[in-house]
């Protein structure tokens, strides 16, 4: 992963992201493929951005397929917020929204499977853990609408 550089900042944005994006959770691909995947109008757009995106070190052309690959993974903007494993990009959020449903699930399972009568602590506990699971459920889904595909 290569250290967020301003100007690849500011290269990723608009059209350029899509396609650095395209390329990351779909691997290898060649410009008339992006652009009928992105219904871009011109295979000419694609190849102007693909090239900015080249020129930034960030992309590599394989010559003998004529595709396209990503060189270097930056963690700038949106992408940040995502982890990637292979293709499949996952928000971040999604893992700490995993742990806190499992957390909030043994809580309930702790405190109602056991013979002792109900505790007010255990009752806060349970909200308090179930709002957590609820925030970050909301900004998993609130990262996964950004990303630019």
């Amino acid at each position: 992963m290569k250290a967020v550089d301003p100007t690849v900042d500011d290269l990723l944005k608009g059209k350029t992201m899509q396609i650095y994006w395209y390329l990351l959770s779909h691997g290898q691909s060649g410009i008339r493929e992006i652009q009928k995947n992105l219904n871009i109008p011109s295979s000419s757009t694609v190849s102007y951005h693909m090239n900015k995106l080249v020129n930034a070190g960030l992309v590599v052309q394989d010559i003998k397929t004529d595709k396209y690959f990503i060189k270097e993974e930056v963690k700038t903007g949106v992408l940040g917020l995502y982890i990637r494993f292979g293709r499949l990009l996952i928000p971040r959020m999604t893992f700490y929204l995993s742990f806190s449903l499992t957390f909030c699930f043994l809580t309930f399972l702790l405190i109602f499977t056991q013979d002792s009568p109900l505790r007010l602590i255990d009752v806060l506990f349970l909200v308090f853990s179930s709002a957590v699971s609820v925030i970050f459920c909301f900004e998993a889904i609130k990262t996964y609408q950004m990303k630019p595909l």
